[in-house]
């Protein structure tokens, strides 16, 4: 397949506001007559209700007074409330992202504490890239507690919550988390009308997204939300994205005690993909370039997309017993060619993006069967299921074909990126087949003694299968590298609750990483399987100690967390050599991360809404081949990073608020950050303000990096060539229509 210089051009499928505002019509006509459009289905969604009852089109894990606190997982291996589980789960929910205007998970995970932002390279695929903790978590990313695979671009228009559970969670996850687990929770039909459309327009932006339920008889409910997005990227030249997304929930009740779920997820996103900017070796820092994009605009691209299908069926037996068995079959694609600028005194070639393939198809079963009993003066919550999965990820490319002796390079102040003659993309057949299979099966038992102390253990056996054709078009032993291997690992907690609305505990957990579970990745350097890590049969192996408290404060709408931790990784892979000398992976490598978190969450007062945290890391190169990195910091880390936001109900119509994100230095390196490049710290300030026109309309003003401060995302393993950036200062206003 031939994609042509005009192929990806940014008017390909023009989104205008009149066809947004058009398309919002249509779709609040849809769902106003699925709703009656009375005023009794308006009374409804904007009325507060007594008795802490959940607002329909609310989060129903939240905290109904105060939806910035989360009180539940969405993920049923977490049976206990947050407040007396012994781990650290950070929980964004739906309420916090719009008022902070995230749309994209990205964009979410760039303002944890705790947490930095990996680049797409030549070796991994560009796309989403969590470090937590100070550890690759690419391949730790959940929907609905079972793995979301691929490296894509996710999108928030469908979540519900986003959790965050840190520390080594193999228990609950499996295979990686080592300095956690990202989990995206749906949303899901519920038992009342309501229907939602919000249209945002901005110097940037153009964004509809609407969000319907219908209760269709007393067994069936439906629930559809819609996306439909036209933006650029603030502060950066000619970058766009657009993104396109429906899902649907369809709910029936079954019996008087079963219930069936099945959910379909669609996104589609096309968007110019960038690279950032060079790095200024000689001072140090991104290069002073301005908004420069480095790339041929007419030919390089980036296009993703989802299609997810999942079935769950819960069955209660009795009141103690619940069985739920969720199904799932999908498929993801990532496809892109980008130019990756170079040092400033580099050469940027036109003419040899990275490009990339990728399709996903993967397929899963999990089965959990959740009792809760009392034996002898105890009371018990087992927890008992299985997991099996398949996984295949096609890798190919694009090669630049037709005469490209015209072509230039890219000037790094004044490239130019509309010149012709540097060729087209054409789609090779080429590239890599893995495959994996996995079974695991695991035990939790949460144990409460009294009204004081309560337990926690569990216990995960998984069985890995993994193998790599380098070359789909003629099998070649020599072309394929296999690894199959099992591992064991356990979590045990103890928790005190010194007052009915407090906890403090105590926590132990394991995990493994398999070698070349990174499925995105090419060469071992990268997490990918090769001959010489498949012949490390042996996981590495990750423990977690952590000590915290947890406390439901101002009339239980306020929560407040604090803990201290310790991580510890050994067997690790590290490679040394290669970019023209031989590369050398050993599976020596050991390091440790210890640190502080502490967050709050909701009503610190009846008119003040917030979320606050903050993090230390102190990491450590313990063990390494190279014995000059042993006792440096771990590359691509932020030692210290915070994030407030907050909003202040000055009348009950209107409201201001905003948020901080501080983002400590990081250091270049692959392992160890041993490059001397340095990113310094950054602070963005976002603002809000919502005004209340009626029940059911309101108007929300946000303006994203208030400062217009220069803000850097990740930067290349190395330190160098290139720096991601962040966006510009932008502003936006929201019209929000509840029926």
């Amino acid at each position: 397949m031939s994609k042509s210089n005009c192929e990806h051009t940014r008017n390909n499928h023009p989104v205008s506001t009149l066809q947004l505002t058009s398309a919002a019509l249509v779709a609040v006509a849809s769902f106003s007559s699925i709703a009656h459009a009375t005023e009794e289905v308006i009374t409804l969604e904007t009325v507060t209700v007594a008795g802490n009852k959940q607002v329909a089109g609310t989060n129903p894990n939240a905290d109904p007074d105060a939806p910035y606190k989360i009180d539940t997982s969405g993920n049923p291996k977490f049976t206990q409330p947050l407040l007396d589980t012994a781990k650290s789960i950070y929980i964004i929910g739906k309420e916090q992202l719009e008022d902070g205007k995230v749309t994209a998970l990205k964009s979410l995970m760039a303002t944890q504490p705790g947490i930095t932002l990996g680049t797409g390279e030549g070796g991994n695929a560009y796309g989403d890239r969590f470090i937590i903790r100070g550890f690759e978590a690419r391949g730790d990313v959940f929907m609905d507690g079972m793995r979301d695979p691929g490296s894509t671009n996710r999108e928030v228009f469908n979540t519900e919550q986003v959790e965050i559970a840190k520390g080594a969670s193999s228990t609950f996850a499996g295979r990686g988390t080592t300095g956690g687990a990202v989990n995206s929770v749906s949303k899901k039909p519920q038992e009342e009308d309501f229907a939602k459309f919000s249209l945002t327009v901005g110097e940037d932006d153009k964004r509809l997204t609407v969000d319907g339920n219908k209760v269709i008889n007393d067994r069936v409910t439906v629930r559809a939300n819609v996306l439909l997005q036209d933006s650029d990227v603030a502060g950066r030249n000619e970058v766009y994205d657009k993104r396109a997304g429906i899902a649907l929930g369809v709910g029936y009740k079954a019996t008087e005690r079963s219930d069936l779920l099945v959910e379909y997820y669609h996104l589609r996103t096309e968007s110019l993909p960038d690279f950032g900017v060079p790095w200024d070796s000689d001072a140090g820092k991104p290069a002073d370039v301005g908004s420069n994009w480095y790339g041929i605009r007419n030919r390089d691209f980036q296009e993703t997309g989802a299609d997810i299908f999942t079935a769950t069926l819960s069955t209660d037996f009795t009141d103690q017993t619940r069985l739920t068995t969720k199904l799932r079959t999908g498929k993801t694609t990532n496809d892109y060619a980008v130019v990756a600028p170079q040092a400033r005194d580099g050469v940027i070639s036109a003419t040899n993006p990275k490009t990339a393939a990728y399709t996903n198809k993967f397929a899963g079963i999990n089965s959990q069967l959740t009792h809760e009993r009392h034996i002898g003066n105890h009371e018990h919550t087992f927890s008992i299921g299985f997991e099996v999965s398949k996984e295949e990820v096609r890798k190919a490319g694009y090669d630049i074909v037709g005469d490209t002796s015209g072509c230039t390079a890219l000037d790094v102040y004044n490239p130019d990126i509309y010149q012709t003659g540097c060729g087209s993309l054409s789609k090779n057949n080429s590239g890599a087949l893995t495959e994996v299979q996995t079974a695991a099966l695991y035990a939790m038992d949460t144990i409460k003694f009294n009204e004081k102390f309560q337990a926690f253990g569990g216990i995960r056996y998984d069985y890995y299968d993994i193998s790599k054709n380098s070359d789909v078009n003629e099998y070649d032993a020599a072309n394929v590298a296999s690894l199959d291997t099992d591992f064991l690992n356990g979590h045990l907690g103890l928790t005190y609750k010194p007052r009915d609305n407090g906890s403090i505990y105590a926590t132990v957990s394991s995990s493994s990483n398999v070698p070349g579970e990174l499925l995105d990745a090419g060469a071992a350097a990268y997490g990918g399987l090769t001959d010489t890590t498949a012949a490390f049969t042996k996981p590495e192996e990750n423990l977690n100690f952590e000590i915290g408290t947890k406390w439901n404060l101002a009339n239980d709408n306020l929560a407040l967390t604090a803990a201290i931790f310790q991580i510890d990784k050994k067997n690790q892979l590290e490679t040394s050599g290669g970019r023209g000398s031989p590369a050398v992976t050993t599976q020596t490598g050991e390091a440790r991360v210890k640190g502080a978190e502490f967050s709050v969450s909701g009503k610190a007062t009846p008119k003040l809404t917030l979320t606050a945290g903050a993090a230390y890391l102190d990491t450590e190169v313990i063990d390494s081949a190279d014995a000059s990195t042993i006792g440096l910091k771990l590359a691509n880390v932020a030692s210290k990073s915070a994030f407030v936001q907050a909003k202040y109900a000055v009348t009950p119509l209107f409201a201001v608020g905003g948020s901080i994100t501080h983002t400590g230095e990081i250091h270049g390196g692959t392992f160890a950050a041993t490059t001397g490049n340095t990113l310094a710290s950054t602070n963005r300030l976002d603002l809000m303000a919502e005004y209340k026109v009626n029940k059911s309309l309101s108007l929300q003003a946000n303006v994203i990096n208030a400062t217009d401060e220069d803000l850097y995302d990740s930067f290349y393993r190395s330190g160098s060539p290139f720096v991601f950036t962040g966006a510009g200062r932008s502003a936006s206003l929201t019209m929000n229509y509840d029926f």
